[in-house]
């Protein structure tokens, strides 16, 4: 498929996203006025009261946005509004055993249905949970816990707000002074919204895009450089966004293996620059995954014919969009995988997409902040 054509796809589907609404409305009390809406008054005058839908929806439980219906595109990610709250994990990976610290259920008037979304706080001292202070300004729905923010715009498609204080999540040292991270063991303080996808990429899908509009709105750092100079591998702040790749092929010997395939944003080690690539192992804490990560640079996906993105990327202040078809980068991604040990019978055709997570990983004392004014992940066929 050409760029242009790809283009007018892409374009349709983000048009139905933002003119798509959906609310189901009992008819109890009252007649249905010709325009659908419930007449409190049958028999008198009609009165038309607006029916709520959830792009409008500013008091009161918040309403899922529904996913679109389009048989040239199908989204894999659920509640992209983040209307049914978050999960919230424990600090550590390792000794969370799989439970959480709780929910954020916007003081419960988050959608009806199971969270689906996950906010990840490994490595951190502030409790989203325990700490969490909750406030609403209509569709607005905010958490702020001394050390992180979290801020859904539920009337929108994939707005949120993600802001990580390294000057409050990491200890102080022993002067009290805001310190940097000097051990490579010590773990570093995420926010990162997760979410359980599970599909298995389509044989008939022409491409696969990861979309997201964004902009760094804040990125400074408290620490005393004189006392605590940067460490260029162990100090950053990065803004990423990851997927899972599994082998599904019972017959193939890397069977249930599974990598990371992402991309960076923002980095500090990049200011003023686009994020390079990498391909190795994952590791420098304690509680890494151990899998292969491949992520190709913001460059790279910007030079590709069926993607956009702008660059340099790591800019603050600075709006930024990324159309990612990531079905030619994923092939490319396999081949070096398979030459450093990783998938080595994977094919794409035989690849699910596990899950997938975006925000920010702190290995540098920083407070950072990231707007999503949209965000999606879709097929198109």
């Amino acid at each position: 498929m050409g760029k242009k054509t790809a283009k007018k796809i892409a374009c349709a589907a983000m048009g139905l996203i933002a003119a798509l609404s959906c609310f189901a409305c009992d008819n109890q009390g009252g007649n249905m006025d010709n325009n659908g809406a419930l007449d409190p008054n049958p028999g008198g005058p009609s009165i038309i009261i607006p029916t709520e839908t959830w792009d409008t929806k500013t008091e009161g439980r918040v309403l899922t946005r529904p996913q679109v219906k389009n048989e040239s595109v199908k989204e894999l990610l659920r509640d992209l509004n983040f209307s049914q709250g978050f999960n919230v994990t424990l600090f550590h990976a390792n000794s969370s055993n799989g439970q959480k610290a709780g929910q954020l259920t916007y003081n419960g008037d988050k959608a009806e249905g199971d969270s689906v979304w996950t906010m990840a706080q490994w490595g951190c001292t502030h409790d989203m949970v325990e700490d969490g202070i909750f406030n609403r300004d209509g569709g607005v729905l905010s958490y702020d816990d001394g050390g992180k923010k979290l801020v859904v715009d539920s009337n929108k498609t994939g707005r949120l707000t993600m802001a990580i204080a390294g000057s409050e999540e990491y200890t102080r040292d022993a002067d009290g002074d805001v310190r940097e991270r000097t051990d490579i063991t010590e773990n570093w303080p995420h926010i990162l919204a997760e979410q359980s996808v599970g599909h298995t990429i389509s044989a008939s899908a022409q491409n696969l895009y990861m979309e997201i509009d964004y902009e760094i709105t804040k990125c400074v750092s408290l620490v005393n450089r004189e006392k605590y100079p940067i460490n260029a591998e162990l100090n950053a702040a990065q803004f990423q966004w990851f997927i899972t790749l599994t082998d599904i092929n019972p017959q193939s010997e890397s069977y249930n293996d599974s990598m990371w395939f992402g991309f960076s944003m923002f980095d500090t080690r990049a200011l003023g620059k686009t994020p390079a690539g990498m391909a190795a192992y994952d590791g420098g804490k304690e509680d890494s995954t151990g899998l292969f990560i491949y992520m190709p640079s913001l460059e790279q996906v910007a030079n590709n014919a069926s993607s956009e993105a702008t660059i340099p990327s790591s800019v603050v202040n600075k709006r930024c969009k990324v159309r990612f078809d990531i079905l030619p980068f994923i092939k490319s991604g396999l081949k070096i995988a398979r030459q450093q040990g990783a998938l080595t019978g994977a094919t794409v055709d035989n690849l699910r997409i596990g899950s997938t997570n975006i925000g920010w990983e702190l290995p540098g004392n920083y407070d950072v902040e990231a707007e999503i004014y949209e965000m999606n992940m879709y097929e198109v066929y």
